[in-house]
């Protein structure tokens, strides 16, 4: 008799411990209760997640490509080197969760909240980011061209070294974050809030885009661009470049 659906998700709840290598590819475990649960290796791919209670869960080098993990509680989890690639994350809580050397390329994280996480050589290439929350990340040296960050909240993050060459920032706090490094060729600063931001050594930073954000005194840049402050909000950049 083919196990039922209801039947599989209380076994799961009760084992939790037991998950590591587990094959729930395609499997429906919407609004499981698994906090704690051991999922080390588990093969996740395009399984229904959605409202999975997984928070403080080990899930490291497990495989939720493809899988909908939207409004799913993650906090604290484990998720260091798993594959999220393409994933369904919107709303999605991760605070706190451990995403080091993890892919998350491709992914929806749209109003997700990522606060605090470690994102430490994350790959987030080609993810939808707006309005997402990612106070106080530690994504030095993160890969992230050509993501979405509209209206994003980075106040604090950490992005040094990352590549974010192509990233859209339109609208996004960037207030003291530390881009010290950073590649940000053809990046969208259009209203991107950068004061008190460090942007010293960045790469393919230009004039034309300084201009297009919100910067302040506190706000620190490349040597090849110097300002001269006529008052607070009234400035000239100057480009040495070359």
């Amino acid at each position: 008799m083919t196990e039922n659906i209801p039947s599989r998700r209380w076994k799961l709840e009760q084992t939790k411990k037991f998950l590591q290598n587990a094959d729930l590819k395609g499997a429906n475990l919407e609004g499981a209760e698994l906090q704690w649960a051991e999922l080390s290796g588990a093969d996740m791919r395009g399984a229904n997640l959605k409202k999975i209670y997984l928070s403080e869960a080990k899930i490291d080098r497990a495989d939720l490509s493809d899988a909908d993990l939207s409004d799913a509680n993650l906090s604290g989890a484990d998720l260091n080197k798993s594959n999220l690639g393409g994933a369904n994350l919107q709303h999605a809580y991760l605070r706190r969760a451990d995403l080091r050397g993890a892919n998350l390329s491709g992914t929806n994280l749209t109003k997700a909240n990522l606060r605090e996480c470690a994102l430490f050589k994350t790959w987030l290439k080609k993810a939808d980011c707006s309005e997402a929350n990612l106070q106080n990340i530690k994504g030095a040296q993160a890969h992230m061209q050509d993501s979405v960050f509209k209206r994003a909240k980075l106040e604090g993050a950490d992005l040094s070294g990352a590549r974010l060459d192509g990233v859209n920032f339109e609208d996004a706090g960037l207030q003291t974050a530390n881009l010290s490094r950073a590649n940000l060729k053809g990046a969208n600063l259009n209203q991107a809030d950068l004061r008190g931001a460090n942007l010293r050594y960045v790469v393919g930073l230009t004039k034309e885009q300084i201009e297009l954000a919100q910067i302040d005194k506190r706000t620190l840049l490349p040597d090849y661009l110097k300002i001269k402050w006529a008052s607070e909000t009234q400035y000239e950049i100057i480009d040495n470049k070359g």
